[in-house]
């Protein structure tokens, strides 16, 4: 099975699939294969005994490969975050991290509000009543 037709059946799968996908299914087989040679040639590099530099060139390779397959399987919604954004569902169920700590401080503030505060505290808290 080439790599191709798992892609392929994975976005049937998930119920993505569209024939229009299959350019950006082969540009991501393309890729994988590249990174595949440029991991063959890096361990090739390595002294007998030893572990390939990640100061070659070729490990550089391997990094702007991989980054590159993870930007063309977001785009096929081959990730859980970009299969939310494909079935229209970004973020919108799923609270972000900002909101969360909104959330968490605002009800902070709440419980605070419920306090009472000394009144000798009010009193050497900046503009709390003291004259100086």
């Amino acid at each position: 099975m080439t790599r191709e037709q798992i892609y392929t059946e994975q976005l049937q799968a998930l119920g993505i699939y569209e024939p229009a996908f299959d350019p950006e299914i082969k540009q991501l087989a393309i890729l994988e294969r590249r990174k595949t040679r440029a991991e063959k040639a890096w361990s090739a590099t390595a002294p007998p005994g030893g572990k390939p530099s990640f100061l070659d060139p070729h490990y550089q390779v391997i990094v702007q490969l991989e980054d590159r397959i993870l930007h063309h399987r977001e785009k096929l919604g081959l990730t859980p975050m970009a299969l939310r954004r494909l079935r229209g569902v970004a973020g919108s169920d799923a609270p972000t991290a900002q909101t969360e700590i909104s959330a968490r401080l605002d009800r902070l503030l709440d419980r605070a509000g419920e306090w009472e505060t000394p009144t000798a505290l009010l009193q050497v808290l900046p503009g709390g009543g003291t004259d100086g």
